[in-house]
């Protein structure tokens, strides 16, 4: 096993909402190796973002954070961009609509690299070749909003990787994109990952998604996660009933129009709830009075377990 870059161990965070407070995340472990592929999975509200957004350090001032986050390979903090890049859900709103995409490219280099602004335009042009960005020489003049929505989240993908960081963050990147520039970015970003031998974290509602670029994955529901494994292991013989849910919808999608789409019925947890059982209880056709009395267990190791009264260790 490849050294651990990225260790969370009881993470919570909660956020004010007037005199109560919303549980994004109830006490989350989880692991990333160097070079590794994980993709956090769930449906909206799972607290998936929310993780993503505390490994980097972009949480409101607001919240309330318990728990631990390290990056032993490094042995310190992080320094973001450097070490990590960050790919969003609206590639827009990464991008500064007053500077051309050249002197955005061009700043993560001057600032992490230490590059002259020379250098670093020619890098830049570099970066933009390799994302799939045709006449990179010319476009890097170019403000954001000459590009495509899928032309964006390259040049987006080509910031984050500018300074070689040993991690790459992911939240939705490809949701805003149709069906057939969503599948360029998938194997823009696996591309990119395995070449520069980067940790990818993937936060995705999307299992097909998962499929596809992840070595591993873990799924989160209500702010817990809920398993973990091996993606090729967890698609084809998922442990938890949110789990085997989840992968019904996503079939289900693969053959719309043969008839009314699968859904996850029953009430969703409310975030300002402390419940103490199964926050899948209610919805789970599986479920006995003990899920709703006793949060289950985490069963095995924090990159391959369940936590689930029903399944045997």
């Amino acid at each position: 096993m490849s050294a651990v870059l990225l260790e969370l161990r009881g993470l919570a965070v909660s956020l004010p909402l007037g005199r109560r407070l919303v549980r994004a995340l109830r006490g989350l472990d989880l692991e990333l190796s160097a070079g590794e592929r994980l993709a956090l999975v769930g449906e909206s509200g799972s607290g998936k973002s929310t993780a993503l957004l505390a490994i980097a350090g972009l949480l409101p001032e607001e919240a309330r954070v318990e728990g631990s986050r390290r990056f032993p390979l490094l042995g310190r903090e992080v320094v973001p961009g450097r070490d990590f890049g960050l790919v969003l859900q609206d590639p827009f709103a990464s991008l500064n609509p007053v500077l051309s995409v050249g002197e955005q490219i061009g700043e993560v280099l001057v600032a992490h690299r230490g590059a002259r602004w020379s250098e670093a335009r020619r890098a830049s042009a570099v970066l933009l070749e390799r994302v799939g960005i045709g006449d990179p020489e010319r476009r890097l003049g170019d403000p954001p909003h000459r590009f495509s929505g899928g032309q964006r989240q390259r040049i987006a993908i080509a910031m984050a990787i500018a300074a070689g960081p040993r991690l790459l963050l992911a939240d939705e990147p490809t949701s805003s994109l149709d069906t057939v520039v969503q599948s360029q970015i998938l194997a823009l970003l696996d591309g990119l990952v395995r070449e520069q031998g980067m940790a990818l974290l993937l936060v995705t509602h999307d299992l097909a998604v998962a499929s596809r670029i992840a070595d591993r994955i873990a799924v989160l529901y209500a702010g817990r996660l809920v398993e973990s494994g091996p993606a090729h292991r967890l698609l084809r013989a998922p442990r938890h009933p949110y789990t085997r849910a989840l992968l019904a919808v996503a079939r289900d999608l693969e053959r719309a129009g043969a008839g009314p789409l699968a859904e996850i019925a029953g009430p969703t947890l409310d975030p300002t709830d402390r419940m103490q059982g199964c926050a899948f209880a209610p919805r789970c056709p599986f479920a006995v009075a003990r899920c709703t009395d006793e949060r289950p267990a985490w069963r095995g190791h924090p990159r391959d377990g369940v936590a689930c009264h029903r399944v045997e260790p």
